[in-house]
């Protein structure tokens, strides 16, 4: 798969329906490898699970004691070729099949929420047979380090997802905009393990894939590398844009209160979703 086909195939637009209303997010597909199997024309993995990834706040809404309210329902999508159009293959779940299916992390403040769709997907394709286009998914060997691409504050950043549930609709892939890590990598900032990104986003973005820039060539440990397809590092989820509260003006019986942004955006590390995955719970 070349990187066009995987970073185009690798996200998905979320829709929810709650008793707040429908809301809509991003999300991406997350997948864990078993037996590997050594062949003439190359080595086969297993995937053993796959999950799709997107943001706690997407998946549900805390209520005044801390617990995660999930909707009504919640979908993803595949893509199909449908004589030649390319259209969604919806895939929902209610209530009570998300509570079965999501994980979060042990530490509440942490905005990322992990569903598990392995069978889903296998159904969809044995549904449609030859029609499902196919998806891409990261992986623990993504992450930061474990390809040889490091990542430190000024590096460029790629975000890919669908704001304001904007998107080609002709050919159903998503948007991907650049910025740059600004702030320590690596460093908690604010004491929680995100980082910041200076990247002009909008709403919908949340649950996003954030990548470094694709590169082929990179100089590690004294070598020079090259690949024959881009690659990149797996840095984490975007979970929206951090505000200031700015100061109330009154008016004779409503208050407004502004809030001040910076066009920066929270993006919680990757090493997060291995650590629900193995150790996560239930909501």
């Amino acid at each position: 798969m070349t990187l066009n086909d995987k970073l185009n195939l690798i996200s998905t637009i979320i829709q929810v329906q709650s008793p707040f209303g429908q809301s809509q997010g991003s999300g991406f597909f997350y997948q864990t490898f078993g037996e590997e199997i050594k062949a003439d024309k190359g080595v086969w993995q297993q995937i053993k699970e796959l999950w799709l990834i997107t943001n706690k706040h997407v998946v549900g809404q805390m209520d005044s004691n801390g617990k995660l309210v999930l909707p009504n329902q919640l979908t993803f999508n595949l893509r199909k070729n449908d004589g030649g159009q390319i259209k969604w293959f919806p895939i929902t779940l209610n209530k009570e099949e998300l509570r079965k299916r999501v994980k979060i992390h042990k530490n509440p403040v942490i905005d990322i929420a992990a569903i598990s769709v392995m069978d889903l997907i296998q159904s969809a394709v044995a549904v449609e047979s030859n029609n499902i286009i196919g998806y891409a998914g990261v992986s623990e060997k993504d992450l930061p380090g474990k390809n040889l691409i490091d990542v430190e504050v000024c590096d460029d950043v790629i975000t890919i997802g669908y704001p304001k549930g904007f998107y080609d609709s002709y050919n159903l892939y998503p948007i991907v905009k650049s910025g740059i890590i600004a702030s320590r990598w690596g460093g908690h900032f604010n004491g929680l393990p995100y980082v910041l990104i200076d990247s002009k986003l909008f709403p919908g973005s949340s649950g996003s894939l954030v990548i470094s820039r694709p590169i082929n060539q990179l100089f590690s440990k004294g070598h020079i590398y090259t690949a024959q397809e881009k690659q990149f590092a797996f840095l984490g989820v975007y979970s929206g844009e951090p505000f200031l509260q700015g100061t109330p003006i009154e008016f004779d019986d409503f208050t407004i209160v502004r809030k001040d942004g910076f066009n920066l955006g929270v993006v919680w590390y990757s090493y997060l979703i291995p650590e629900i995955i193995n150790d996560g719970i239930g909501v």
